[in-house]
């Protein structure tokens, strides 16, 4: 059992400190890290030999961070900021972890208690589905398991309306985007919420600002941008060629190890919404032939265009591509859907469009 207990008081707001004691498991350092979402690099804050079971950090953050206390191969979240932090449980049961004096790492928790009791009503809900075959209960079962989304959206919302200020509620709103648990739409109305003035320099909430101007010529409920590009069929293909139909621009390559689970998954939405009208298509980024072929050779029955031009690619660019697998959904009358939702969001909105 691994046991941390903290003691001591920081006079001096400017800096943390942390302390610990660990029994009965034998390490020699403890690490304090933390991951930039802005570069992606790794840093160690703060490190520390353990003597006799006990280490302590000391250090200073710029704005509070979700870092990860390392001991071994097992790692705590946390939020640190400038301020005195106690961390007391053990590291064998992690959510009986109890991390105190850090508002933003309150803040933070409270919203993922609430995110972990909808994820079990999601995931009981989901089991009920794929284990019946009665059409009408399994209707009511997927309104329950969207209706969990919504009530963590709603919650997430009022959260950070309650706390503009707060750098967890921050971290939050920017976890929930790299997850994909809401539509971009949702995402945004959170970032609006929060207070600039307060947290505008947290490096998640400057994250967040740079990946929502990638997709700021991308207005929900506006007109999708036109294109026209060539199939592997040798089709020639644009927007019109999709009208009174749902299409969903699925941005991909034969070297994205990512963009082939998600395209497992699109799969099972494509095949479950084909019939009453929505459609796939997959934009190859790819640069080669022999790129291009072998991403058709994994295709999942759904058309494939690419022009070779890699990010330069006209439609890529018009659509704001910045990253892959992404996806637009456009409905029947051409207008811009839903950015990049997540699976279960790209589902939600279908069912709502084909009620329409």
């Amino acid at each position: 059992m691994i046991v941390l207990t903290s003691f001591v008081s920081c006079k001096n707001s400017d800096y943390f400190v942390i302390k610990g004691k660990v029994r009965c498991l034998p390490m020699p350092r403890a690490y304090l890290t933390c991951i930039s979402p802005l570069t992606g690099v790794k840093d160690t804050l703060a490190q520390s030999e353990i003597y006799g079971g006990e280490f302590i950090f000391r250090g200073r953050v710029e704005n509070p961070s979700m870092c990860q206390i390392e001991i071994g191969n097992r790692e705590i979240d946390i939020m640190v900021e400038n301020t005195d932090i106690e961390v007391t449980g053990t590291l064998m049961i992690p959510d009986q972890i109890q991390i105190t004096g850090s508002a933003s790492n309150d803040d933070w928790t409270r919203i993922l208690r609430f995110e972990r009791r909808y994820e079990a009503q999601r995931r009981k809900s989901w089991l009920k589905i794929v284990n019946t075959d009665v059409y009408d209960e399994i209707e009511k079962l997927e309104s329950d398991y969207y209706q969990a989304f919504d009530s963590l959206y709603l919650m997430l919302k009022t959260e950070v309306a309650n706390n503009p200020t707060s750098f967890g509620c921050t971290y939050y709103v920017y976890y929930a985007y790299v997850n994909q648990l809401f539509g971009l739409n949702k995402i945004v109305q959170c970032l609006n919420m929060l207070d600039e003035g307060s947290v505008g320099e947290s490096e998640y909430y400057k994250y967040l600002k740079d990946e929502m101007a990638l997709y700021s010529g991308l207005e929900i409920n506006k007109a999708a941008p036109q294109f026209t590009i060539v199939s592997t069929d040798g089709d020639t293909l644009t927007l019109d060629h999709y009208y009174n139909k749902n299409l969903f621009l699925f941005f991909t390559a034969s070297w994205c190890d990512s963009c082939e689970s998600y395209a497992r998954e699109l799969d099972d939405v494509h095949r479950r919404f084909k019939s009453p009208g929505f459609e796939v298509l997959a934009i190859s980024l790819d640069k080669t032939q022999e790129e291009l072929d072998d991403l058709v050779e994994k295709s999942c029955g759904w058309q494939i265009a690419c022009d070779f031009q890699y990010w330069e690619s006209q439609i890529t660019k018009r659509y704001g591509v910045q990253m892959i697998p992404y996806g637009v959904l456009i409905d029947s009358k051409q207008r811009i859907c839903a950015v990049n939702p997540s699976i279960q969001a790209l589902s939600y909105k279908l069912r709502i469009l084909q009620n329409e």
